[in-house]
């Protein structure tokens, strides 16, 4: 039987001039950039000002993957130029790359992009910076168009901007879109305010993502108003808080229920936490679904309507697999950060190998290939 591989949440790094040479020029003076502190520190400038999160010389982190991530700790060690790996920010390299590894497509994300829109906040310059990354992404892919499928980042301070930046990205042959999971807007994303988005990707068909993120109004930070008393492994932890909460807000406020169409797709929380979270949604439900617009039970909104990636070396995913149905689980090598693991499919196929090879098959790409409207990756077909 053979088998497409296909990475759903892979990343780059963005070049540290990307919004200098992309923005539009009445936003240039307010540009994403890099900049050093009077220590000599790297920090991500946000609209003049420092980032909350991204300071303190440590974003070489960011592309650490392989690496022991002391050094990268240290500040002013490692710049973040310095961290890039040549396939975060050269497409050529990146898809030779993908030839040693042996996956076939990889769908492609950001970095910086993942912490800095909750900081932003006016909506007009938080479009402009989503425009100016998802035009360089898309000239990063153009080289490869059946092997790198940009996920366009869409601002959603304002539903308006959503909608804008979804209807131009997918002209543009945008196969995701991909949504930081805090509430930048200060809505949930299950709330009638982003139906006219919701509405729109269902249109299009168009799969919305919600990718792991942090950033000064990340659940997780109001335990440590400071950054600098939060551990980086309490960071890493509480990461996927905020997603889980978001994503249980399509449930709650009956998104699933007025858009039966509209796909969602949780990325890099693992898929561990995904049969207890639905097993109690349908608890409660047998309860207290008068509160709600909910006509089915969660379990089978999921079944209908959501997929999950998987982390390489789970090992509760077969599990889950199992419980909930092979249809719904992707996988994400997560590509160069710094809890990538080597040798993906490998990995990947040591994880799953208890499954039925039908079931792997599907996870492997198969739902991938279905879900995103992917066509044949060149002819780099491999078996299971």
């Amino acid at each position: 039987m053979q088998a497409k591989f296909v990475d759903v949440d892979g990343h780059i790094l963005e070049p540290p001039d990307l919004w200098v040479q992309y923005l539009e020029a009445e936003y240039q003076d307010r540009a994403l950039r890099i900049r050093k502190d009077a220590r000599g520190l790297e920090y991500l400038e946000i609209d003049g000002g420092r980032s909350w999160l991204l300071q303190g010389g440590t974003l070489g982190l960011l592309g650490a993957m392989g690496q022991d991530t002391r050094p990268y700790l240290e500040p002013g060690r490692i710049d973040y130029a310095d961290a890039i790996p040549p396939g975060a920010n050269d497409p050529h390299v990146r898809v030779e790359l993908m030839n040693e590894e042996g996956i076939d497509i990889s769908l492609i994300y950001p970095s910086l992009g993942l912490c800095w829109e909750s900081e932003c906040k006016d909506t007009v310059l938080a479009a402009a910076y989503c425009r100016a990354y998802n035009n360089w992404l898309f000239d990063f892919c153009k080289p490869y168009p059946d092997r790198l499928v940009p996920a366009a980042h869409i601002p959603m301070r304002d539903v308006t901007e959503a909608v804008k930046e979804l209807e131009r990205t997918a002209r543009l042959g945008a196969k995701a879109a991909m949504l930081n999971s805090y509430l930048a807007g200060g809505h949930p994303y299950g709330s009638s305010y982003y139906d006219p988005l919701w509405a729109l990707a269902q249109e299009l068909d168009i799969p919305v993502t919600l990718h792991a993120s942090n950033a000064d109004e990340w659940a997780g930070a109001k335990y440590y108003p400071r950054p600098e008393d939060m551990s980086t492994w309490y960071q890493f932890v509480t990461s996927t808080v905020d997603q889980k909460l978001n994503f249980t807000t399509f449930f709650s406020e009956g998104t699933f229920e007025r858009f039966p169409r509209l796909k969602v797709v949780v990325l890099e929380s693992g898929c561990g936490w995904i049969g207890h979270w639905i097993e109690r949604m349908d608890e409660v439900y047998e309860y207290f679904s008068f509160t709600t617009p909910m006509k089915l039970k969660p379990s089978e909104y999921f079944a209908r309507q959501c997929w999950i990636a998987m982390e390489l070396d789970e090992s509760l995913a077969p599990v889950m697999i199992e419980r909930l149905g092979a249809d719904r689980f992707l996988w994400a090598f997560d590509y160069p950060h710094s809890d990538a693991c080597g040798d993906p499919i490998e990995t990947l196929k040591t994880t799953l190998a208890s499954l039925p090879v039908e079931d792997q098959v599907k996870v492997f790409g198969q739902n991938a290939m279905s879900l995103y409207g992917l066509s044949g990756a060149s002819d780099l077909q491999r078996s299971a």
